[in-house]
């Protein structure tokens, strides 16, 4: 099971961190009279200047986590249990910095005590389970409702007898599992990045995109017979959105129709097929360079 991509976006990543520190803070002010372990306050001055920089230091370290974990999964697959293995390793880190305040300052006796650092370990980890999981489970409803407006959206500017030559294109992810559809005349272009592929197509006059993770060659395949062609090694792109074909060298270049789209490239290995089929049903959008 993959963890939904939301949960990855920095904007995301850097709110949950102000969320679980929230949280800590109200957590362990209820907390603090029913442990032994916890010293965590406000009152005195002392206690409140150690308590100010063990946050510091807390949030500090969760930021790096959190920056090296987007680094590192932002153009692969996260499975749900690398993810909840790395929250894990996060939640140690910050009770062993939890632990060696409460040693350091002397917070729970001047000895060192093995078996207290054990239940400050334990203590941390649960209860810093407690907002991660509510972080999945906030994810997972917001991919679900992104997904549910994004088809909204989408039938809400079909028209009711579409043309006779617009046809429903249906996508796939690597599991075979029905992600999206898009009407054909809908799409521009499809761009390979890494495991993903992005979808760019129309909606409401503006040229919005979609992430699939799935391999380019397999959306290829699904997509023989249509008006979608491979044109380089990085891209898909619609015949009928082609506006102008710039010849140059055994190498083009391809304008499409929206505004908003950038000119997609054409590679040597694609270039005699796309040439020849363009040549065959489009004539009037070739253009040589000298």
């Amino acid at each position: 099971m993959e963890v939904p991509r939301i949960l990855l976006r920095r904007k995301y990543l850097m709110e949950s961190i102000l969320f679980v520190a929230l949280f800590s803070v109200i957590f362990m002010t209820l907390y603090r009279p029913f442990s032994d372990t916890a010293w965590f306050g406000f009152v005195p001055q002392q206690r409140l200047f150690v308590t100010l920089c063990f946050y510091l230091v807390a949030v500090a370290a969760m930021i790096l986590s959190k920056q090296l974990m987007a680094h590192i999964f932002l153009a692969r697959a996260l499975t749900m249990r690398t993810y909840l293995v790395w929250l894990t390793g996060e939640s140690v880190l910050i009770a062993l910095i939890y632990a060696g305040f409460t040693v350091i300052f002397g917070l729970r006796g001047d000895s060192f005590d093995w078996a207290l650092v054990g239940r400050i370990v334990l203590c941390v980890v649960l209860i810093l389970a407690i907002p991660n999981a509510i972080l999945i489970l906030y994810g997972a409803y917001r991919v679900q409702t992104e997904e549910l407006n994004l088809m909204r959206k989408l039938l809400a500017t079909r028209t009711v007898e579409p043309e006779p030559e617009s046809r429903t294109l249906h996508f796939v992810d690597n599991n075979d599992i029905q992600r999206v559809s898009f009407e054909e005349e809908d799409i521009f272009y499809i761009e390979s990045q890494d495991n993903y592929v992005r979808i760019y197509y129309a909606l409401e006059g503006r040229l919005v995109s979609y992430m699939l993770r799935c391999r380019t060659q397999k959306v290829e395949e699904a997509l023989q017979a249509t008006s979608l062609v491979r044109c380089h090694r990085s891209y898909l792109v619609n015949t009928r959105k082609i506006s102008h074909y710039k010849m140059e060298h055994d190498r083009a270049k391809i304008t499409l129709s929206h505004e908003n789209a950038k000119q997609i490239p054409v590679s040597k290995s694609y270039y005699r097929q796309i040439t020849d089929l363009l040549s065959a049903t489009e004539p009037q959008l070739f253009s040589k360079s000298l």
